[in-house]
């Protein structure tokens, strides 16, 4: 097994730990940046997570795998089932690799057909960049709980955390190492997307992270914190507070213009901005709160 790069990658790698890596995206960018990535060599070949957004990002991400190894690549881990993370799955697909997600493959994005998500992120990435797109995410392994793979020496725990960022998020921990991909759970600034997941969920998700105890813990987008238990306070404390806000705004009876009035409008042309998410999830945790309210949902 090779563990050091051979030659210059065409995408910034992180070595975590003997044969695992973070693939990182672009710097400075946040969740606005392409997101972070990984992969384990193994004795038995490689286990990649997550495939980036467009087959050719996944070609870049195979040329970087290929600087340090040249194992065949056995499985595709997915941390959810958002363009950006498993639009060029099908690069390691058609290698052979077979592919870990959860089945739940909704979104928002996605409400409308897969005809039209694609053609929205043709939009986004440019048509050159899907050139050979097939949709690829679809699980030969699924999993709904917890399960373990054992590949080559390596031990490697994949669980559902419940609906937190979306339907079908997964983790991936790596007990002996101590190292956590945390797909989009985490990001760089703290404030987690719930749109397509539920507030309630990822504080439930928040608190297995804290089990854990990690020493790495890679993000979806960003930058990887140099103290993991910071970012997840930081990421609670978000939370916590914009359902508190929502909560006693829809008490003292103010509609949902009215609660969100103190927020920076969102960026019309960046759905995933800071002041576009902050504002996306108010009105998602305003929903929540009021269903609450209303004795629809006990759940918190």
């Amino acid at each position: 097994m090779e563990d050091t790069p051979r030659e210059s990658s065409p995408l910034p790698l992180r070595r975590l730990a003997k044969g695992v890596y973070a693939v990182l995206g672009d710097t400075g960018r946040g969740s606005e940046g392409r997101p972070n990535a990984g992969f384990i060599v193994t004795g038995d070949g490689v286990i990649v997570v997550d495939a980036l957004a467009s087959p050719r990002d996944g070609e870049a991400l195979l040329d970087a795998i290929h600087t340090v190894t040249n194992q065949p690549i056995k499985w595709l881990i997915l941390t959810h089932h958002h363009p950006d993370h498993h639009f060029g799955a099908i690069v390691f697909r058609r290698l052979g690799a077979k592919v870990i997600a959860h089945p739940d493959r909704r979104s928002l994005a996605s409400d409308g057909g897969e005809d039209a998500l694609l053609a929205d992120w043709v939009r986004v990435v440019g048509l050159d960049a899907m050139r050979g797109f097939e949709f690829a995410d679809t699980p030969d392994r699924p999993v709904t709980g917890t399960d373990t793979l054992r590949l080559g020496g390596r031990t490697v725990v994949i669980a559902h955390p419940g609906a937190a960022h979306s339907a079908g998020d997964l983790t991936i921990w790596l007990p002996r190492e101590r190292i956590l991909f945390a797909g989009d759970l985490l990001v760089e600034d703290g404030v987690t997307m719930v749109v397509d997941g539920s507030s309630g969920e990822l504080l439930r998700a928040l608190r297995g992270i804290d089990t854990l105890h990690p020493r790495t813990v890679v993000p979806g987008h960003g930058a990887i914190p140099a103290r993991p238990a910071e970012l997840v306070a930081r990421t609670r404390g978000y939370i916590i507070g914009l359902r508190r806000d929502m909560k006693s705004a829809i008490e003292l009876g103010r509609p949902m213009g009215r609660a969100l009035a103190s927020l920076p409008p969102a960026d019309a042309t960046r759905p995933v901005s800071l002041n576009s998410r902050r504002r996306r999830n108010a009105v998602r945790v305003y929903l929540e709160e009021e269903r609450v309210y209303m004795g629809l949902d006990s759940a918190r």
